[in-house]
């Protein structure tokens, strides 16, 4: 027996435009009430949707950046004040997000097309009164409404319909439709290409997929995953996987995936035109090197913005439904998760990670939506829904949305707070999470830095780097090092945790630190071949670029001989490792940016050290400057006995 307490019956079709209007009162009391939030990636989008509205063309002109300094006084003055500096000079780079295109135009690093569809209602709401940068809601709320018919038409019901984007606006959407970004364009268009791609409407679902995939393009997994899921839910036993895959395959589903696709290659064309690149974004602020199990645990589980933070009871909820019920519904859910996995791995190369959230990261709150569409076909295709299960999901994940709009993404989540104040041992995030919200800023993160979390007064953990010579020294005292006990865990990226409390002893060598001063001076440490001049801006950037395929400098202390050596320093180019030889002998190849001391076989050792670098692709910074560069090297650290060896 079906329980009614969840159920409804097809309306009569003298209530067809009750739902649709309904929903647009409702959305447009939202878009009265509340005003849109500054965040994410504002900065771009605000100004080229005022370049679409006043122009009709996605370049920046100076006049773009006057009219939004207009609209909002006093917001985002240093990023506006960098790239009008860099346009008016007309400097080949300019701020970071934004890049001149071939003919030396100025454009978005993120593709235009949220600001194409904002630029309308941008020019209507200035005509009429209203802000105009409200239009960014209006587009999310429209994507919204898209949603709320693509449900109505998925479950054939308008209580289910209004159930379904409950749960949207309760995984996430209710943090991110004020937000003058698109990411709730891409999960709510996301979600519905789901639901109608599986109820017949597949033209519409693949053309929403390519929109939403416009602004985040690891949406184009969709077109794998969409027909699987379809598979899935059309699924006969009886007749074999080759019978099922031909029922599927169909003029229709070709023509809608092609229009799809055509639709999200919009952005990968207008690159190439305009960079020679299909994604500028991820030539410019991507690193492989950054995916690992560290960022991939991180984007499901960290407690401070990991997926887990959105949708906690459903994500539960799922798995109890799911483990209740037929195993058909099991290998749904695996293709779900396997669906999230795909939207998620290519974000894990992100240069950076520990940005602009309300609470679960921006890529985590889309990339959750197929298991919210599993969710909606357990909800279906159940006659009689497990009420106690539905009741907890819905309250929970309004706890859930109540906590994750608690804090900023540059603090922690009360729930790491709190852990972190009982058990700082059993917490280790990306470093960058740790490091940004340890001191309560957006920065860059560097391996010469220590970044700690005390408790009056009370150090309760430190995050270190191996490429930091001084790491030690600066927790422990001079020449003092961690005791063998000291709780210490290893991370990403040569970054390492130091759990407190502190525990040091005496090293038993003396550390000798070569920085600019030395590399100028020219006496106990000496720059011999392949060197550049010294350099510094006063405040962070000092060091000497390497120059050409080698490089030697020599060191000479007085005294016991020398038994490690410590170069710190960063990469230019493609250059990720130097291969080290020191007095002839080959050490091998090493990432100097980021691994740590270098021990040296006793056969090198001595007071009197001729170290010799090759690089592997040295090459010049631009055309202005014939340099080809590889290493810039900041310091050199050596550590001598305290006493004679024997």
């Amino acid at each position: 027996m079906r329980d009614t307490a969840f159920d409804d019956t097809r309306p009569a079709m003298g209530s067809t435009w009750r739902f649709p209007l309904l929903l647009a009162l409702v959305l447009a009391a939202l878009l009265s009430l509340f005003k849109p939030y500054y965040g994410g990636d504002v900065v771009e989008y605000s100004l080229a949707t005022v370049a679409i509205a006043d122009h009709g063309s996605p370049d920046i002109r100076l006049e773009d950046i006057a009219r939004v300094r207009a609209l909002i006084p006093g917001m985002f003055t240093e990023p506006f004040d960098w790239l009008e500096r860099d346009m008016r000079a007309g400097n080949e780079k300019v701020y970071p997000a934004f890049v001149r295109g071939g003919d030396g135009d100025v454009f978005t690093v993120h593709f235009f097309g949220y600001s194409l569809l904002a630029a309308p209602a941008f020019k209507l709401f200035e005509m009429v009164g209203i802000p105009p940068f409200k239009a960014f809601q209006a587009v999310n709320l429209a994507a919204i409404f898209v949603l709320g018919l693509a449900l109505r038409r998925f479950f054939g019901s308008e209580r289910q319909a209004w159930i379904g984007l409950g749960l949207f606006m309760l995984c996430g959407g209710a943090l991110y439709w004020h937000w003058t970004s698109p990411e709730c364009v891409s999960a709510a268009a996301l979600l519905a290409a789901l639901l109608l791609f599986n109820s017949g409407a597949m033209l519409a679902a693949c053309l929403l997929a390519g929109l939403a995939g416009q602004q985040n393009p690891t949406i184009v997994f969709f077109f794998a995953f969409a027909p699987l899921l379809r598979m899935w839910l059309d699924w006969q036993p009886d007749t074999g996987l080759v019978a099922n895959v031909r029922r599927q395959i169909s003029v229709k589903l070709i023509v809608a995936l092609a229009c799809g696709v055509a639709m999200i290659g919009l952005p990968p064309l207008f690159n190439l035109i305009q960079f020679g690149t299909p994604n500028i974004i991820a030539r410019l602020f991507t690193d492989s090197g950054h995916i690992g199990i560290v960022r991939l645990l991180s984007f499901y589980f960290d407690l401070n913005q990991g997926m887990i933070v959105g949708i906690p009871a459903l994500l539960a909820g799922l798995l109890l439904w799911v483990y209740k019920s037929r195993r058909h519904m099991a290998s749904g859910l695996v293709l779900a998760l396997l669906f999230t996995l795909a939207l998620a791995l290519p974000s894990l190369a992100i240069n950076n990670w520990n940005s602009g959230a309300a609470g679960v990261m921006r890529y985590a709150f889309w990339a959750a939506m197929p298991l919210l569409f599993v969710f909606c076909v357990l909800l279906r295709d159940t006659p009689r829904w497990p009420r106690v299960l539905v009741i907890g999901v819905f309250a929970c994940q309004a706890a859930a949305m109540a906590h994750a709009a608690s804090y900023s993404y540059v603090s922690f989540s009360p729930v790491v707070d709190s852990l972190l104040g009982a058990a700082p041992q059993l917490y280790h995030p990306e470093p960058e999470i740790f490091a940004e919200r340890a001191g309560g800023n957006d920065d860059y993160i560097w391996p010469d830095k220590i970044y700690t979390y005390e408790r009056h007064g009370v150090l309760i953990k430190a995050l270190i780097n191996d490429a930091n010579p001084r790491a030690e020294e600066t927790l422990c005292g001079r020449d003092n090092v961690f005791a063998p006990d000291q709780q210490i865990t290893q991370t990403a990226r040569g970054w390492r945790y130091v759990d407190g409390p502190l525990r040091c002893v005496h090293g038993g060598y003396t550390r000798h630190n070569f920085g600019i001063d030395a590399l100028r001076a020219g006496q106990a440490l000496r720059l011999e071949d392949g060197w550049s001049t010294p350099e510094s801006d006063g405040v962070a950037w000092h060091g000497v670029w390497s120059t050409g395929a080698r490089s030697r400098l020599r060191i000479k202390v007085g005294g016991t001989p020398l038994e490690s050596v410590h170069l710190t320093g960063a990469y230019h180019g493609s250059n990720r490792q130097t291969r080290v030889s020191v007095n002839g002998v080959d050490l091998g190849w090493h990432a100097l940016d980021r691994e740590g001391a270098l021990p040296l076989p006793a056969s090198t050792r001595g007071s009197e050290l001729v170290i010799e670098l090759e690089h592997a692709s040295p090459s010049s910074p631009g055309p202005s400057d014939g340099r080809l560069l590889a290493f810039f090297l900041r310091e050199v650290s050596v550590r001598q006995p305290s006493k004679p060896q024997p």
